[in-house]
C-alpha cells in the first residue's frame, strides 16, 4: 500500500461505522485488514465533539511522553484500550485526516513507549501535537508520513507549536491565501492520485 491507498482509508473511516468508539464522539477508529497487514484509521473533524477535542489546546503533561495537546490526548485515552485489544501486539499501521492525524500520532508515541511501536503512521494534514520537540524525539525510529495539501491552514495551528516530523508538500492551492478548502481529504486524494 502507498500514501494514496493510505489516504482512502482515512476517507473511509469519517463514512464508516466505526469499529470502536461511538460515531458522535472525537474518539473512534475502523480496524482494516490489508494485504500489507492491519491498520486503524481515525476520522477527522465532522462533529461537535471532535471541535471540542480541536479546541482543548491546553497542553498537558503525559508521563514518558511529555507536553501534549489535551484535546487530542484525551481523545486518544478514551479508546485506547480497545484500540490496543485490536492491534493485539501484531504490526500495524496508525492512519488519520486532521483531528484523525493528531489522534495517530500520540496513539503511535503511547505505543512507542510502551514498547510495541506501530510499523508507520500516515498523516494528512496533521494540525501541530505539542509546542515542544518531545514528540519528534520519542518518533525518531518510527516512518511518519505526514502531508500537508496546498495551503491548507490547519497544519498550521496550534501556532508556534511542533509537529513530530517533517510534512511532505502536496498538491496545489485553491487560493493564494492559506485557506481551509485544501484541508479536505478528497482534495488530498486527488493531490496523491
Amino acid at each position: 500500500m502507498n500514501a494514496y491507498d493510505y489516504a482512502l482509508l482515512a476517507q473511509e473511516a469519517y463514512s464508516a461505522k466505526p469499529d470502536i468508539g461511538d460515531p458522535d464522539s472525537a474518539s473512534r477508529a475502523i480496524v482494516r485488514h490489508t494485504a500489507d497487514g492491519l491498520v486503524i484509521a481515525f476520522p477527522g473533524t465532522d462533529n461537535a465533539d471532535c471541535v471540542g477535542a480541536d479546541i482543548d489546546i491546553g497542553p498537558m503533561v503525559v508521563p514518558g511522553i511529555g507536553r501534549c495537546h489535551r484535546g487530542f490526548w484525551q481523545a486518544w485515552q478514551a479508546i485506547s484500550m480497545p484500540v490496543l485489544a485490536a492491534i493485539d501486539g501484531k504490526p500495524v499501521t496508525l492512519v488519520g485526516h486532521s483531528l484523525g492525524a493528531a489522534i495517530a500520532v500520540v496513539a503511535a508515541a503511547a505505543m512507542t513507549i510502551s514498547g510495541n511501536p506501530p510499523v508507520a503512521v500516515f498523516g494528512y494534514e496533521p494540525p501541530r501535537i505539542s509546542p515542544d520537540a518531545n514528540f519528534r524525539t520519542l518518533l525518531a525510529k518510527v516512518p511518519l508520513h505526514l502531508y500537508w495539501n496546498g495551503l491548507d491552514i490547519v497544519p498550521s495551528l496550534p501556532l508556534d507549536w511542533q509537529h513530530a516530523g517533517l510534512l511532505t508538500h502536496i498538491g496545489k492551492s485553491s487560493m493564494l491565501i492559506p485557506n481551509v478548502k485544501d484541508h479536505a481529504i478528497s482534495r488530498v486524494i486527488a493531490a496523491l492520485a
